[in-house]
């Protein structure tokens, strides 16, 4: 039986990855390359001792014709002699990426990962196993460097993360290319070299051909010390991730966070709270640094119904002094009207709303769906009639003629109430508006003999 002595150093033991039991089983992604050849090796010799069970699956993505088929075969015939179970799928990759309109590498990715989980799901392998290591980590924080990423992204790969069928690990991450080519070396593993690893047209196979040599004429521990900034900043986002939190757990308040609470908080928690939000709204979506600046500035001004739209269908909105996400619900533009009030009950079509007209004052309990308004009967000129607002009214409150739009955001009615609430008018204009004013003039006083209460229902 192998030891786990005899396993590089820089080798880190599954169960520890994953936090699982030894003998579990584990699924390994294998290109037939150096390093997911070394890992398989590895990983039969862990298997030797703690008993786990291997498999390895491999995709032929139809990108380099008899190349690629040549390395299906390799692949499987390795598995036969290591007494390793092999699971192998083929496609037309370029063709998926046009039809998808991704890159040729992404559409690769995301075929890899469901061909993977399938597996998972089927056979119960709790755990996945690539072959990152440090050079690919590296590659990783540089390219993510380029595209301007968070703290998260400057991590570089991490060493296991969930995934939808159980945990992905990576056991050679610490370790270098050149420590696999020796492993293979002194182990007598043979490995297939994929020709499109040196095209530069690829991303990052220019990052790995030409800036890595850079670094490493400049600092010979360039891999390595990436590999220890990796686990440093690590742990530093952890406890953002888990300051952030707890913060959130604190003052969320449904859908919503006070203002203040934002605007006198570090900027590290405040952009992971928003981005934590906006990501449970969207369904997973991811904001752009343009996008949190956007928002913060929303907060900072905390303007009553003020709003930014976001991806996804998204927006951030201001409400009570307080930031939320919410979807955007698109409604149809309630269209005009104008109906001649009756005694009793008036329908507003447009609205949904029911207007109910009486003629004595009834004092009762009124619901969030039922709004009580009374006024004057014997101060009202001619008829009565409910309209639709227009933008440009305006209504007698306080001695001054005032704007039903701005009285609407001072009394903080909700923008989706808004469109729905009638304005009651006679032949000298508007004389009430439910929740918002009532005209001078109307109001009852302790005099008043003649009262008409409007009670605006809502469906």
């Amino acid at each position: 039986m192998s030891s786990l002595h005899s396993l590089p150093k820089g080798f880190t033991s599954p169960h520890l990855l994953s936090g699982l039991d030894a003998d579990s089983p584990i699924l390994v992604g294998f290109s037939g390359g150096a390093d997911s050849s070394a890992l398989l090796h590895m990983l039969c010799k862990y298997g030797e001792q703690s008993g786990a069970k291997i498999y390895a699956a491999h995709i032929n993505h139809g990108i380099r014709g008899d190349e690629a088929d040549r390395d299906e075969y390799f692949c499987r015939e390795v598995c036969r002699e290591l007494g390793v179970e092999f699971f192998s799928l083929r496609a037309d990759v370029p063709a998926m990426a046009k039809e998808t309109k991704e890159s040729v590498e992404t559409a690769a990715r995301n075929l890899r990962y469901s061909f993977f989980d399938g597996l998972m799901r089927e056979k119960n392998i709790p755990i996945l196993a690539t072959a990152h290591n440090a050079n690919d980590n590296l590659e990783t924080i540089l390219f993510n460097l380029a595209r301007g990423a968070s703290l998260s992204g400057i991590c570089g790969i991490p060493p296991c993360r969930p995934c939808s069928e159980g945990i992905v690990i990576r056991p050679i991450l610490e370790l270098s290319k050149d420590e696999i080519y020796e492993y293979c070396r002194s182990n007598g593993i043979d490995f297939v070299t994929d020709s499109t690893n040196t095209d530069t047209d690829y991303t990052r196979n220019k990052i790995r051909s030409e800036i890595i040599p850079i670094l490493n004429e400049i600092n010979g521990g360039a891999i390595k010390n990436a590999s220890r900034l990796s686990r440093s900043l690590r742990a530093d986002s952890l406890y953002l991730e888990s300051t952030s939190k707890a913060f959130t757990d604190k003052y969320l308040s449904g859908s919503f966070i006070e203002t203040e609470k934002l605007n006198s908080s570090p900027d590290a928690i405040v952009n992971r709270v928003l981005v934590a939000l906006y990501k449970n709204v969207s369904d997973g979506g991811v904001l752009e640094y343009t996008h949190i600046d956007a928002i913060r500035e929303l907060a900072r001004k905390s303007i009553p119904h003020s709003s930014v739209t976001l991806p996804q269908g998204v927006e951030a909105v201001i409400e009570n002094g307080r930031l939320g996400f919410r979807k955007i619900r698109k409604k149809p533009a309630i269209q005009p009207y104008n109906i001649t009030l009756i005694d009793g009950k008036n329908y507003i079509s447009q609205t949904n709303c029911e207007i109910i007209i009486s003629c004595s004052q009834n004092p009762k309990n009124i619901y969030k769906n039922s709004i009580l308004t009374t006024i004057d009967f014997d101060k009202i000129c001619g008829s009565l009639f409910a309209r639709s607002r227009l933008p440009e009214d305006k209504i007698l409150s306080g001695g001054m003629h005032k704007s039903v739009k701005k009285l609407m955001c001072e009394k903080k009615i909700p923008v989706e109430l808004r469109p729905r609430i009638p304005i009651i008018c006679d032949s000298e204009g508007i004389v009430a508006i439910p929740l918002v004013a009532v005209r001078d003039g109307v109001r009852i006083k302790k005099e008043t003999k003649s009262l008409l209460s409007f009670e605006l229902c809502t469906y």
